[in-house]
């Protein structure tokens, strides 16, 4: 006789769910082959925690069965369609192609479709995966995962020819979408993570890069601000000196010339102060946003501006002074073309674009010999309009920045945007290799296109910015 079990009230729902499980199994009768492929399928599917190895072997698994074949579909939430990422015929498909009448409207439920048989992939609803709360100190302690609801709709698993699918086919195919489902689940969510975790050590870099290092040139700004004062304090007790009853005499007078000199340099360094700290107030203000932390992703608010103006203007200006000390002197454009309109961009992080811009050019412009024969040492910025970007029919704003210097090799150009590479020029400069990267984390956020040309003079490191259709309207209506 079978001896009773007793279930704790705690863990009363997992054995019902287990139980439910036994139950389903029990009525499912696999034959040797298919049970010991659903077997192999658990077991193999762990030597690797890859999607795409994932994807790989639920495809090939069919093949096994001999006669069948399967796609293997993501839904895409933001554009609302289905993308077959890898089928039993060409396996990884790189890019995903779109799905088009080979799937109904409808994909909520098991069915047959032309030639198909679709299995929607869930992640697990039984009472396992719904909401248990735990409670510790009136708190909950596990939460379900925050990306996917239990019932939303991740891909679909498809099979074909329907012909060729018996019904212990179909008995194997509904244990297996069940387990592909919940082992999809579990992907995506690992990789979702994986990627915020990226992001947020990526942003710790950014905050390396354009916060704490641009603060140590304020802490000397500040350090030779004190040594002024003090030497205004210096001057001013000397002159005291230099009274004769009260009355002025030349040493005196010419030591109150001092005077105002110095605190004109004063002056003048209190206004580099406010400048450097009105750029490190708007960097902070756009890399530490709550909602970077909170997407795990850069997160844009777009402001109109005019990007010469609001932008590329106020970055110049301070780095204009180490341009000068280079030799590098700095072709601004008669007119910015295509910028007399106002475009809607991330104020604060593109002001950090074209920071890191300047700083590498500071560190990296050389002298070249131009076409007439004569030394040539310089920065030049400016944009153009690019059309078709970032599809025919629409238009695009290309923003450049060249330097003059030996052109980076091919190779060189399509890496150097890469984390952490370095050009070969760069052997003798101190960096880290962050900031071309961190440029084309936020162009692409902006959904635009970053890239670097070689001319006969230099290197052009440019970035493309897709305008919407009322930004592309206001352009055309201010083209003479």
């Amino acid at each position: 006789m079978e001896q009773e079990v007793r279930i704790p009230v705690a863990l009363q729902p997992f054995s019902e769910a287990l139980q439910r499980s036994m139950r389903l199994h029990e009525q499912i009768r696999l034959d040797f082959r298919r049970d010991s492929l659903l077997k192999a399928y658990v077991d193999v599917i762990h030597d690797d925690h890859s999607l795409k190895y994932f994807f790989q072997v639920s495809v090939t698994t069919p093949l096994l069965l001999g006669r069948l074949q399967a796609r293997f579909y993501l839904y895409e939430k933001k554009t609302d369609r289905f993308l077959c990422v890898c089928d039993s015929e060409n396996g990884l498909l790189d890019p995903p192609l779109p799905a088009g009448s080979d799937l109904p409207p409808d994909c909520c439920e098991v069915q047959e479709y032309g030639d198909q048989l679709l299995y929607p992939l869930y992640p697990r609803t039984d009472a396992t995966q719904q909401k248990t709360q735990v409670w510790h100190g009136g708190q909950e302690i596990y939460d379900p995962d925050p990306y996917f609801a239990s019932r939303s709709l991740l891909g679909l698993y498809a099979l074909s020819p329907v012909a060729q699918i018996s019904d212990e086919d179909r008995d194997f195919f509904s244990i297996l979408s069940r387990w592909i489902g919940n082992k999809l689940n579990n992907r995506l969510i690992a990789r979702r993570h994986l990627e915020h975790l990226k992001f947020i050590n990526d942003l710790g870099r950014d905050i390396g890069h354009n916060i704490i290092i641009p603060n140590m040139y304020l802490k000397y700004l500040l350090r030779r601000m004190r040594k002024q004062i003090e030497d205004l304090k210096e001057t001013e007790e000397a002159a005291a000196a230099f009274t004769v009853n009260g009355a002025l005499t030349r040493p005196y007078d010419s030591f109150l010339n001092s005077c105002r000199e110095k605190r004109k340099a004063l002056e003048q360094t209190h206004r580099d102060l406010l400048k450097h700290h009105s750029q490190i107030t708007l960097f902070q203000e756009s890399l530490f946003r709550k909602q970077h932390f909170s997407e795990g992703h850069l997160v844009l608010q777009p402001t109109s501006c005019f990007v010469e103006r609001d932008i590329i203007l106020p970055q110049l200006d301070l780095y204009e002074k180490k341009l000068e000390r280079q030799g590098i002197t700095i072709d601004k454009p008669s007119n910015l073309n295509a910028q007399n309109f106002p475009l809607m961009v991330d104020i604060g992080l593109l002001s950090q674009v074209y920071a890191n811009l300047f700083a590498n050019a500071v560190n990296y412009t050389g002298e070249i010999i131009n076409h007439q024969g004569q030394p040539r040492k310089a920065l030049a910025y400016g944009a153009e309009v690019v059309n078709d970007f970032p599809e025919p029919g629409y238009r695009g704003i290309k923003f450049n920045v060249f330097t003059t210097g030996p052109a980076l090799s091919a190779s060189e150009r399509q890496e150097i945007f890469e984390e952490g590479f370095r050009a070969k020029n760069s052997k003798e400069i101190e960096g880290s290799g962050h900031g071309l990267t961190f440029i084309r984390r936020v162009i692409e956020v902006h959904g635009g296109r970053v890239g670097c040309e070689a001319t006969d003079e230099g290197n052009n490191f440019y970035f493309i910015l897709p305008l919407s259709r009322i930004e592309q309207q206001e352009n055309e209506s201010d083209q003479p």
